[in-house]
Parts: C-alpha cells; sequence; structure tokens
C-alpha cells in the first residue's frame, strides 16, 4: 500500500474525533439533531486546524443513510464516497484555481438542478477569501436566497478579506489554534500505533514548532521520523527541525544578563554556522525571556509554565537580574524584529541588529519617582552642575572608575582664595536651592570671580543667563541668603566675561543696571539665534524642572 502522511492518514472522520474545537462541534450536532442546519457556514482560523475536516464531516452527517445525525456511520455508500472525495453530490473546490466570475456563474447555474442521490447538495469552497470581488458579488443573490436543499461550507485563513456582505449571509465559526498540550497528545497517539519510540521532550519540541497547527506538528513528525527511524531523540529534533535547545538558550540568556555584546554576537554567528533557524530562535527567545517574565509576576509560576520544557531553577535565577520592564522591553522588540525578518532579504542582519538592541534595554522609571526625587534632592540642597548625575544612571562596568565625590557644580576652585569665603558661598548655594530649587539652574552658568568681605562678584558665559540673575526677585534672593549665611551685607556684582570686566548690578532694592549696556545686550541677543543652552533654559523657565545630562 502506497505510503499515507499522517494528516491524512489521521484527519478526523467523526465529530468526536475532532481536537480543540469543542464550540463548534456543540454549535453544529445541535443544528443537526433540531433539524436546523443553515444553508451557509463559514470555517475561519489559522492553517491545519480543521476547517474543511469539519467540513467534510458536517457534509457526512446530513447526507448520511442514518441521519442527518450527529455523528455520520463513516460506512455507508454516502460517507465512503464524501470521505474519497468522489461524491458527485459533494463538490470540494479550490478558491485559489477557481475564482474567477465566469466559474462562478457556472457555479450558480449548476445549482439549480437538485441532488442526484444524496439528500443535500454540499459544495465546500476552501481559501474563499481569492475569490475576485466579481466573483463573490455574482454568490452574492444566490447566498441570500439558495434553492432547497443546497448548503455552502465556505474555508478560509483570511477572514478579513471576505466581504461583509458575504459575512452577513452566514454562519460564521473561528476555529481556535490547538493549545501545546492538546497537539502533545495527538503526537503520543500517533507515535504509539506508529510504533515509534520519542521520549516526551522531542514531542514537546515537535509540538512548540508547530505552533497551534496540527497538521504542521504531523508534517514535522513524519520529517523526524524519515530521520531518526523508529527511535526520536531530544538531540536529532534539533538538527532536523533547526531549533535551538533550552540549554543553549539559557546560556545567549546569561551572555544578555551580562550585556555582553561580544559573546551575544558569537553566539548568533554560531547557531548560524550550525544551520539554525533564526526565525525559530527569535520566536523561541521571546517565548523564554516571556517565561522568566511569568516568574517575576507570579508566586506560582509551576501554573503557567510547562514543567516539562521549562527549567524552573533556572528561569528562577535568571529572573533576579532582570527588571519587569526590561523583559516586556525585549519581548517587544524580539515580536517586531520576528515579523520584520519574514518580510525582508537582510533577516541575518536583522535579527542581529536587534539583538544588540537587546544588550542596551534599560527598565523605564515612573516620572512621579523622578519628580519626588528631584524635589528631594532640592529639599537637601545638592548642587547640580554641567556634569550632574543622571537620575537614570546606565549599567556600570566592573572596570569602570569610581565616579568622582565632588558635587557636581561645586565652585571653580579660586586662586589665593581662603577657605572660609568659599565655605560660606557652598552654604549661600545650597541655602539658595532650598529655598527655591528651580533657582540651581543658574548658579551652575556663573564662576565665583571674587568673594571677600563686602564684595561678591559672579561671572556669566552668557547674557541669557545674566539677564535671568539681575531680575530684582532673584537679585533679592541671594541678597537675603548671603545677610542670612554670612550675617552681613555684602556688594554683589555681576560680569560678563572676565574681559568685559565686573558689573554692577545695582541695589538689592531692584535697582536697574547701565541701561546703555542692557540695551546693547538687548539689541545683540535679538539678531542672533539662540544657543542650545538659552533654548534649554527658556523651556526651564516656562515648563519648570531641572536638566538632566
Amino acid at each position: 500500500m502506497d505510503f499515507q502522511v499522517s494528516a491524512r492518514k489521521w484527519r478526523p472522520q467523526k465529530f468526536s474525533e475532532l481536537i480543540g474545537q469543542e464550540h463548534i462541534v456543540r454549535t453544529l450536532t445541535n443544528a443537526i439533531e433540531m433539524d436546523k442546519v443553515s444553508h451557509a457556514y463559514l470555517f475561519s482560523g489559522t492553517r491545519g486546524v480543521g476547517k474543511t475536516t469539519t467540513a467534510r464531516i458536517l457534509a457526512k452527517a446530513i447526507n448520511c443513510e442514518k441521519g442527518p445525525c450527529p455523528e455520520p456511520c463513516g460506512q455507508c455508500s454516502f460517507c465512503e464516497e464524501i470521505t474519497a472525495g468522489n461524491c458527485i453530490d459533494v463538490r470540494e473546490i479550490d478558491g485559489a484555481s477557481n475564482n474567477s466570475v465566469a466559474e462562478a456563474r457556472e457555479l450558480i447555474e449548476t445549482i439549480q438542478y437538485a441532488a442526484s442521490a444524496s439528500r443535500y447538495k454540499v459544495y465546500i469552497i476552501d481559501e474563499v477569501h481569492m475569490l475576485s470581488k466579481s466573483a463573490f458579488n455574482a454568490l452574492l443573490k444566490t447566498l441570500e436566497e439558495p434553492p432547497p436543499k443546497v448548503v455552502f461550507l465556505f474555508a478560509t485563513t483570511e477572514l478579513s478579506k471576505i466581504p461583509e456582505t458575504i459575512l452577513s449571509r452566514c454562519q460564521c465559526f473561528e476555529f481556535k489554534p490547538l493549545s501545546h498540550k492538546q497537539i502533545v497528545r495527538q503526537l503520543e497517539l500517533i507515535s504509539g500505533q506508529e510504533g515509534i519510540q520519542a521520549d516526551g521532550l522531542s514531542l514537546e519540541e515537535i509540538a512548540k514548532t508547530g505552533a497551534g497547527s496540527m497538521r504542521d506538528a504531523q508534517s514535522l513528525l513524519d520529517q523526524v521520523i524519515a530521520y531518526c527511524g523508529k527511535k526520536i531523540e531530544s538531540g536529532s529534533v534539533e538538527e532536523v527541525l533547526g531549533i535551538v535547545g533550552k540549554q543553549a538558550l539559557a546560556e545567549f540568556v546569561e551572555h544578555l544578563i551580562k550585556r555582553d555584546s561580544v559573546s551575544l554576537m558569537a553566539s548568533v554567528q554560531e547557531i548560524i554556522a550550525e544551520g539554525k533557524d533564526l526565525n525559530f530562535f527569535c520566536r523561541d527567545l521571546a517565548e523564554y525571556l516571556r517565561n522568566i517574565l511569568m516568574i517575576k509576576l507570579s508566586d506560582k509560576p509551576e501554573t503557567l509554565l510547562d514543567t516539562q520544557v521549562c527549567n524552573l531553577e533556572i528561569l528562577q535565577q535568571q529572573a533576579e537580574a532582570f527588571h519587569a520592564d526590561e523583559l516586556q522591553q525585549m519581548f517587544t522588540v524580539l515580536a517586531r524584529t520576528e515579523s520584520e525578518m519574514k518580510r525582508s532579504s537582510l533577516a541575518q542582519m536583522i535579527f542581529e541588529m536587534s539583538i544588540l538592541r537587546l544588550a542596551d534595554v534599560r527598565p523605564f522609571h515612573r516620572i512621579d519617582d523622578m519628580i519626588k526625587t528631584i524635589n528631594t534632592l532640592g529639599d537637601d540642597g545638592p548642587s547640580l552642575g554641567r556634569e550632574a548625575v543622571t537620575m537614570v544612571p546606565p549599567a556600570t562596568s566592573a572596570n569602570a572608575p569610581e565616579a568622582s565625590p565632588m558635587t557636581a557644580g561645586s565652585v571653580d576652585p579660586l586662586p589665593n582664595m581662603p577657605s572660609s569665603p568659599k565655605a560660606d558661598w557652598e552654604k549661600i548655594r545650597q541655602e539658595i536651592c532650598k529655598r527655591n530649587p528651580a533657582f540651581n539652574m543658574y548658579l551652575i552658568q556663573c564662576k565665583v570671580v571674587t568673594f571677600d568681605e563686602s564684595n561678591l562678584t559672579l561671572g556669566f558665559k552668557d547674557t541669557s543667563t545674566l539677564d535671568r540673575f539681575e531680575d530684582p526677585e532673584n537679585l533679592q534672593l541671594v541678597k537675603d541668603t548671603v545677610k542670612s549665611v554670612c550675617k552681613r551685607e555684602v556688594n554683589i556684582k555681576l560680569s560678563l566675561n572676565e574681559k568685559t570686566g565686573a558689573k554692577p548690578a545695582g541695589d538689592f532694592d531692584g535697582g536697574p543696571t547701565n541701561n546703555g549696556e542692557k540695551k546693547k545686550i538687548k539689541s545683540y541677543n535679538e539678531n542672533r539665534q539662540k544657543t542650545e543652552a538659552e533654548i534649554i533654559q527658556d523651556a526651564l523657565d516656562v515648563f519648570g524642572g531641572i536638566v538632566l545630562k
């Protein structure tokens, strides 16, 4: 006898043999028992989940000599003819190769004739979404008012391509992808019946590669049997199907934990050299990271994971090195990568760039927490300068030098300056930050030129900051703070830079400075483009906040 592939040999012949579509089986069997079979059904879903098989079983159930009955006998002439595909009253049409309007019209003409021997005349149109728009339009009237004893059974993998006018004339059923356990159980049944010795892990890997399609999983089983013979082992499955084993996945994630881009790229090249499928590897890596996330989020992860495939101990150890945000971002990157790889001729390069992207993923920080931290810093009076420490620091390398303990934004060292005035200025600056944290942005743009018993001279590199510092309210704040800290009043002077010399700031009661010089500065500002620092400062004045670099 000629060899038959498993997908055909083990095709369900009764509703009771159909796997994973209980809601559809119940609806159809109840309709048959109550004699309420519709004239048009549309079955949609991914490949290999039983759409065409269900259509054939329904055709047998309504035409069985013992029926109509929920379960066809499978032994009468009608059941045997339909199973063999040579029943004259049950036509199975390929929508991809019979999609023109002329063929639709020919079909409509034959519908007018009654069934020759069967109870119902059945038309099964597979991949119905391939019909042209004209062909769909030609069927509309017939679908709405069909001749008696005629049943249309449509099957499609792309429901979105079916016109709404067709959908409204049919009873629509969505076929679900089969679960991993359902596929494994069926593979175990087939292996047992065929006398094949297969360990549980091998069948698990085949079922996972089938991705919810029973037909795909059965085809892969045939392929593995042809490679391995009567005994199937996990290593052989990985070789023939081009999938990466769980040990290799665990080692790859270890490199990811260390952010070791060199080792990650070396692992990718090794996987490619071994002939592994990068699409499978991308999908398996995404699933592995998902399992780690389940470990972090659940108190009982064993209820969410398949313990026969997953090593909980290793996953729990690796979960401690990740933040939940990182895992979610990594999963998103891999999901997008898998989609892009299928559409591009540069699949390998796309995958490599995505792996490098994974090494740079960092957890998100809540804006509320960041604002709270900024306010806390302002209350404690730290100095934030041009080289201020960022709120979200990057991962520190083990060999990176330790950060300097010097406070960012501190006063530039002054030659021959006594330690007491310098200490006084530090106290003044911290007190100003306590009273008005936003004022720290002005202080980091200035330099202390002189500070003695009677004078405080501050130098600025740009006129924008100088003008803002000259604001009477700001000057009053400085004056009050100096008096509070030093217990004396000093004469405060401002200078644009060291070449222009000291510029009197005017009295602290808001008195104006030299009007001629201010007009020159204003004219200069109006006739030039603002620097990046000035633009940032304007934004800070409007929205508030602190610049972190």
